[in-house]
C-alpha cells in the first residue's frame, strides 16, 4: 500500500508542476531583436571620432589659452595683478628684476620674443577656436543623419 500511495503522491506532484509550468509566464520572454544595421554602426563610429577629436581639440585649446595667459603675465604683470597683490609688492618695477648686468638690448629682445609667442598663441587659440566649431558642426550632421536614419528603420514608432 505503502507503494502505491508514494506513487500517487508522486505522479500528482508531477501533473501539478507542469500545470504550473504552462500557467506560469516566463519574466523574462525571449524577444528577437532585428540585426543592426552596418549603416548606423557607421554613423556611431564616425560621430565617436568627431567627438573625441573635438575634445582633444578643447583640451588643445585650454593649454594653449594657459600658455598665453601665463606669457602676458610676465609682460604685464601689473595689469593681471589684482589691486591687494600689486600693494603687496609696491617695489617692483614692470615685472623685471633690475639687474644691472641684463643691458638694454637683451630686455628688448627677450620683450620681442615674448610679444611674438603672445601673437602665435593667439593665432593658435584662433585657429583650434575654429576647428572646434567646425567639428561641432560634423557632429550635429551626423546626429541628424542617425536620427534620420534610425526613423527610416523603425517607422511604426
Amino acid at each position: 500500500m505503502k507503494p502505491i500511495i508514494l506513487a500517487l503522491i508522486l505522479l500528482s506532484s508531477s501533473v501539478i508542476a507542469s500545470a504550473l509550468a504552462q500557467t506560469v509566464p516566463d519574466p523574462y520572454p525571449r524577444i528577437s531583436y532585428p540585426a543592426p544595421d552596418p549603416r548606423v554602426a557607421q554613423l556611431e563610429m564616425v560621430l565617436n571620432q568627431v567627438q573625441q577629436e573635438q575634445q582633444a581639440t578643447y583640451q588643445q585649446f585650454q593649454m594653449m589659452q594657459e600658455l598665453r595667459r601665463n606669457e602676458m603675465q610676465e609682460s604685464f604683470p601689473q595689469a593681471m595683478q589684482t589691486p591687494s597683490t600689486a600693494m603687496q609688492s609696491p617695489y617692483a618695477t614692470s615685472g623685471l628684476i633690475d639687474n644691472s648686468s641684463q643691458n638694454y638690448d637683451e630686455k628688448t629682445r627677450s620683450q620681442r620674443e615674448r610679444q611674438e609667442r603672445i601673437q602665435q598663441y593667439t593665432l593658435d587659440l584662433n585657429r583650434l577656436y575654429s576647428r572646434y566649431n567646425e567639428l561641432g558642426e560634423q557632429k550635429r550632421v551626423l546626429m541628424q543623419q542617425l536620427m534620420e536614419l534610425t526613423r527610416t528603420l523603425r517607422p511604426e514608432q
